[in-house]
């Protein structure tokens, strides 16, 4: 994990560099930020690609720095970015990512929910 660097660094060709060496092979999750504050978190296979993409594209002059997270295990990516999306309010992820339904435990006591309401109801029926 880095620190908060600058989002002038993206233009560095030593930085650059030695960011593909570090990254190679590896994926990783990335948060810029505004102003101290989060502002949007993002996944790739190509950090440095993607992080200087966004100096051009809809989130270009809306955030100055960026942190940077190194994933070896590129099959829990996906799952990370979705835990931090959810625990980090952004103003920029508009995509939240999705809970599998047998992991989600808000589907879970919804469930339980259900079927206590069931119970009752027909407990009041009875009475």
């Amino acid at each position: 994990m880095s620190k908060k660097l600058p989002s002038s660094i993206l233009g560095n060709p030593l930085f650059e560099k030695k960011l593909n060496e570090i990254m190679k092979g590896f994926s990783g999750i990335y948060a810029l930020y505004k102003n101290e504050k989060p502002y949007y978190i993002g996944l790739t296979k190509d950090l440095h690609r993607r992080m200087k993409r966004h100096l051009s594209d809809k989130h270009a002059g809306k955030w100055d720095k960026f942190v940077i997270f190194k994933i070896k295990k590129v099959r829990y990516l996906k799952d990370i970015e979705t835990l931090i999306v959810n625990i980090i309010k952004t103003k920029g992820n508009r995509v939240k990512g999705k809970v599998p339904k047998d992991s989600d435990l808000n589907y879970v006591i919804k469930e339980i929910f259900k079927e206590k309401q069931k119970e009752f109801s027909e407990l009041k029926k009875a009475l």
